[in-house]
């Protein structure tokens, strides 16, 4: 190895002085030269079986975090958010296969197409497929090549296929020493011999370096093949991080093959890093020198002030490699939104999954694999993506930051041509990879994930894409699935991918290969899918989408307005388009403009429609009739449309607060507002409502458009102080509401003495299956050891007494495991002895339900009550029977229920249980709340008297879920003192109260 320390030094000095502000450096940091081991072809007899393993280094997680608190933007949604899916439908998946099936921990899924054949990698092993999907070489270990692979499995393979040389390229490295290898750390290349890669042999060559050259990325110039790695992460200045090997030597097996490194001047990063190098789709190179690495720079890193992209040119002289340079060439900051590209610090563990598994490893820090570079005839382009996280003001929400630059001519500076942050809807997408087809049409392939567990998404892979001449920064295409995944992410770790891989197939530089990790229990498997976006028939036109109507206050002359797409090869006029309105008479006209191929037009028909009829819905059915449509089957769409009232808003969720230990007499009260209506609205009253208290009225004073939903939060402040089990309701009071039953949400928030989260349920204690009554929750995932179910609820009538329970834990061994539950008959929110009505059953055996019988008091208080249920193993710390201990292994869950008596009726309910009050609305002394609290849910008649016994009210009042409230404007009303009363014509609970 011939390292040139000196040569390094003195240039670089030079260089800071002469050209400081060319930021150049002039000579690599590092060369060195490998020679060729030959290997034979690939037979299936002296294949070697692959073992699966973790990965044996990977230094990402170490190190010093170098994000400034508080520092960088945005500070709210990503400004380049694409919030929407795209609306273009495309065909699935031509095909798709298992690529790989392992345990390997992450599998670092990579693959790459070529004339006949696929050839597919992973951590560490490889198979080869034809292009029908169709296995030719069985998994086998990465040593089974031969050569310089020999005995080499240590990971982070890249499968590379050169389009101009018609060769396959297989890389991995080998680590230091101390972790299985007794030679220096190394890249390790083996080439094809020809374009055969299962019988043309192998040239491989190791080139030795002095530290571990993670995470490894290879891409295609026409003077070499250009390395990016994650080497040197804590100290990444003057440290050599791109490495160039002379690539004809290689293709044509040559000894004393050269390997250059260079350092990247002006870089900054956050412990773990991985630039990117252009690399060269379809057979037309570019010319020799200016080679670009390009990497992101984050303004919450210390050092970067703008959000960027930094490029680095390298010009590589082969006759003289003394001479070679490399460049800072530019900040890109025109056209990059701000983007926050840091989470967690830079941790492996950032977006939670469904179920108790931990987070998934976001792979930030990475330009990802592939920045696919290509040559058009106008300009050439580069693709390339990276984690954001959308809403770093808020919980974390992953989103694929997407870019297309363009240079105009060979040399000259590049420049953003369109950017887009992907995340069309509230699930986290990430681990893409990004490619461009030979037409400039782009698509990308990564993993979607959710932890919602009303609409929970495992791991799952798709793809979306755009069209060359669609509106730029959007992915046009609707959202296609490749598979979508049924299990969470395997324990022990939060290690995901490291990688996806997506390559274009040569024959047609218009198919896609994706290839990526998704899980089937405890397998991680590799999902290879092949599809294209580009169009191959030559006549195909449809409709897309309707523009105009859409839901709002509608007429009896509506102008309809369609999208039309040509899905074509051929550009397409003077065909019919028609509409109909709810199967009623068809409306046909002419489209006569043109339509280029691969494109999108809109059309507004002469003829408009009636949506008159406020509160219809309406179905729109659209459609075109073109001569020799080829694929009739997106011809048609057929939209709803609703004529919205103009005056209807609605609270649709209450925010906060929610169920938590020591909630405080300052809880901020968060509502949801919608506007459901047809026309914008603006100050109108909103109010939230503690039980039977009188409600806090505040004003809504932002202008809320048609279909927006806002947060609203309460100046007043909700006192929770107190423990037990409190009712919210949250509404709009806008005047003329059309529809007041979509105006209010209620929740219920539980202010507990303890909740006892803390305890491990990874090996199957506690309860994930829970039976009563009208409660049915299935698939309970363990998290944290409790979770908050006083949502549902169910009734136990108390003079039934007898009711079962049936539960299912997921570890029994022995009479270890044990169940016991609790219902706060007193509304304390302490869960005591006597109110434990299972104590300690044994649940005696995994996976299978187990019903225990228990008893309601006769003398139990009816409403609503808390419900508390534990289980775990009770050989071990924590006292199942202590409701706020936190057991080692186990969960503690809350429910709620609603104590009834059937055999109590209307006098008992009214004279024994009832309590009537009236009280006074603050903000106005002359309005007043009638409430009769009691679980009785019958109507009921209230009547007002004045003294002189004179009756001025006689309503029906209805019990609300925890009361009969009732309204009372006294405005009209003289001072003095009345009487209110409530009940049946027979008997009833009376009042007074006061106007002043």
């Amino acid at each position: 190895m011939k390292k040139l320390f000196l040569l390094f030094s003195l240039c670089f000095i030079f260089h800071l002085n002469a050209l400081g502000q060319t930021n150049e450096i002039a000579g690599p940091a590092f060369i060195d030269s490998a020679s060729v081991i030959k290997s034979g072809p690939l037979s299936k007899a002296d294949l070697k079986q692959s073992h699966e393993k973790a990965k044996l280094y990977n230094p990402r997680n170490r190190g010093i975090n170098k994000v400034v608190p508080g520092k960088g933007l945005p500070k709210g949604i990503d400004p380049a958010l694409q919030s929407k899916m795209g609306e273009i439908p495309v065909k699935s998946p031509i095909f798709s296969f298992d690529g790989a099936v392992s345990r390997s921990t992450p599998t670092d899924p990579t693959g790459a197409v070529g004339r006949n054949h696929y050839v597919n990698a992973w951590n560490s092993a490889f198979a080869i497929w034809d292009k029908e999907g169709n296995q030719m070489l069985p998994p086998s270990s990465l040593e089974s090549i031969g050569g310089a692979f020999n005995n080499e499995t240590d990971g982070d393979p890249i499968v590379f296929y050169d389009e101009a040389a018609d060769r396959f390229i297989l890389m991995q490295f080998s680590a230091a020493p101390g972790s299985g290898s007794t030679s220096p750390p190394a890249l390790l290349f083996a080439v094809a011999q020809g374009s055969d890669p299962v019988n043309s042999g192998w040239y491989t060559y190791r080139f030795d370096l002095e530290s571990l050259p993670d995470y490894p990325k290879i891409s295609l110039w026409n003077d070499g093949y250009y390395i990016t790695t994650n080497k040197d992460a804590l100290e990444p200045q003057g440290k050599e991080i791109v490495y160039v090997l002379e690539r004809d030597r290689m293709l044509q097996g040559d000894d004393n093959v050269r390997i250059l490194g260079f350092p990247l001047p002006g870089i900054q990063n956050n412990g773990f890093y991985s630039p990117a190098g252009f690399s060269v789709m379809g057979g037309d190179l570019p010319p020799p020198g200016n080679a670009p690495i390009i990497y992101l720079q984050d303004d919450e890193w210390a050092g970067v002030n703008q959000d960027h992209l930094k490029l680095w040119l390298i010009n590589v002289n082969w006759s003289n490699v003394g001479s070679s340079t490399i460049a800072e060439s530019q900040e890109i900051t025109n056209g990059v939104s701000p983007f926050a590209a840091t989470f967690d610090g830079g941790g492996f563990q950032n977006l939670p999954q469904p179920g108790d598994t931990p987070e998934i490893d976001a792979l930030q820090g990475a330009m990802m694999y592939m920045t696919q570079y290509r040559r058009f005839g106008t300009h050439n382009s580069v693709v390339m993506n990276f984690v954001v996280d959308v809403e770093p003001s808020a919980a974390k929400h992953a989103g694929i930051r997407w870019y297309e630059l363009r240079q105009q001519t060979d040399g000259s500076p590049w420049s953003v041509y369109q950017e887009g942050t992907y995340a069309p809807d509230n699930s986290d997408r990430f681990s893409a990879s990004i490619g461009i087809d030979l037409r400039g049409n782009i698509a990308m392939g990564y993993t979607v994930l959710n932890d919602n567990p009303a609409n929970p998404v495992f791991p799952s892979i798709r793809y979306t894409g755009r069209f060359v001449n669609d509106e730029l920064g959007l992915m046009t295409i609707q959202e296609e699935s490749i598979v979508e995944g049924n299990s969470p992410q395997p324990r022990p770790e939060g290690r995901y991918g490291d990688y996806a891989h997506l390559s274009i197939d040569p024959v047609d530089d218009l198919t896609f290969w994706h290839n990526a990790e998704y899980f089937e229990g405890v397998e991680r498997v590799n999902k290879v899918a092949v599809f294209r976006i580009a169009a191959n028939e030559p006549n195909d036109i449809g409709v897309v989408a309707l523009l105009s109507p859409q839901d709002a206050t509608l007429t009896s002359s509506e102008t309809i307005t369609v999208r039309i797409r040509n899905y074509g090869t051929n550009a397409q006029s003077n065909f019919e388009i028609s509409y109909r309105i709810n199967g009623g008479p068809l409306v046909t006209e002419i489209f006569e403009e043109t339509i280029p191929a691969e494109s999108s037009a809109e059309f507004t028909f002469e003829q408009t429609g009636d949506f008159s009829e406020i509160g219809e819905i309406y179905t729109l059915t659209i459609s075109t009739n073109l001569e020799n449509d080829s694929n009739t089957n997106n011809d048609t769409l057929e939209v709803e449309v609703k004529n919205l009232p103009p005056n209807d808003v609605g609270v649709t969720s209450i925010d906060s607060p929610f169920t938590d230990e020591n909630l405080t007499s300052t809880e901020e009260v968060t509502v949801t507002v919608s506007n459901l209506g047809g026309e914008e609205q603006q100050n109108f009253p909103v109010s939230y409502q503690i039980g039977n208290n009188s409600p806090v009225i505040e004003t809504f004073n932002q202008v809320l458009e048609v279909g927006e939903d806002a947060i609203f939060t309460f100046n007043q402040t909700a006192d929770l102080s107190s423990f037990g089990r409190y009712k919210i309701e949250a509404r709009t009071r806008l005047e003329n509401d059309f529809d007041p039953t979509n105006d209010a949400e209620t929740i219920f928030v539980s202010n507990l003495n303890c909740i006892p989260e803390g305890s491990d349920c990874s090996q199957g204690d506690g309860i994930f299956y829970f039976e009563l009554g009208e409660i049915l929750n299935e698939r309970i995932p363990c998290t944290i050891g409790y979770l908050d179910f006083s949502g549902s609820a169910t009734d136990l009538d108390r003079s039934e007494g007898d009711y079962s329970v049936t539960v299912e834990t997921g570890f029994a061994e022995g009479d270890r495991e044990k169940f016991s539950m609790w219902i706060d008959f007193n509304d304390n929110a302490v869960f005591e002895d006597d109110e434990r009505l299972i104590t300690s059953e044994v649940i005696p055996e995994a996976n299978e339900p187990f019903t225990y019988d228990f008893s309601i008091p006769r003398n139990a208080n009816l409403g609503q009550h808390l419900l508390r249920i534990r289980a775990g193993d009770t050989d071990f710390s924590g006292d199942l029977n202590d409701p706020c201990s936190v057991m080692a292994y186990g969960t503690t869950h809350d429910y709620s229920v609603n104590i009834t008596d059937s055999t109590l009726d209307i006098e008992d309910f009214i004279l024994d249980e009832a309590k009537l009050v009236v009280v006074t609305d603050p903000n106005r002394e002359d309005q007043y709340r009638v409430i009769m609290e009691t679980s009785f849910d019958d109507p009921l008649r209230i009547t007002v008297h004045n003294i002189l016994g004179q009756k001025l009210i006689e309503n029906q009042v209805l019990n609300d879920g925890d009361a009969y409230v009732y309204e009372l404007d006294m405005s009209y009303a003289a001072r003095g003192v009345y009487l209110v009363r409530v009940g049946t014509r027979k008997v009833g609970k009376v009042t007074r109260f006061i106007v002043k």
